[in-house]
């Protein structure tokens, strides 16, 4: 469900959305960023209560990509949280902002996350 709605915002907010459902798919995807001339990955959102993968070690590997990510957690998980913050993500969402302002909060992002020569 959520990342249906997570990809949704990414889509209004005018971005690509690359569902990723697996340490494999991450490998995959970031292997490609590594290797393309123009790569086609601007950034991640991280579900932190993903079950099919470790999403804190993927947020870490993400930013070790050097790719901007932020993060979408239940409010008062705040371990969970923090746990994300330390691995790179430089926000972490409630699930209900995001519900409530998720492209909003996402057309920020890909603007701050924009290379400074297409920020203009």
């Amino acid at each position: 469900m959520w990342s249906t709605r997570i990809a949704g915002a990414i889509r209004q907010a005018g971005g690509r959305a690359v569902p990723l459902g697996s340490d494999a798919d991450l490998d995959i995807a970031l292997e490609a960023q590594e290797l393309e001339e123009e790569p086609s990955l601007g950034g991640a959102i991280v579900d932190v209560a993903a079950r099919r993968f470790d999403a804190v070690a993927a947020i870490g590997r993400i930013k070790a990509a050097r790719l901007p990510v932020i993060a979408v957690a239940q409010h008062d998980d705040q371990l969970t949280r923090r746990r994300a913050l330390d691995a790179g993500a430089s926000r972490v969402f409630s699930y209900r902002k995001f519900f409530e302002d998720g492209t909003r909060l996402v057309e920020g992002w890909l603007v701050a996350a924009a290379p400074r020569e297409e920020r203009g």
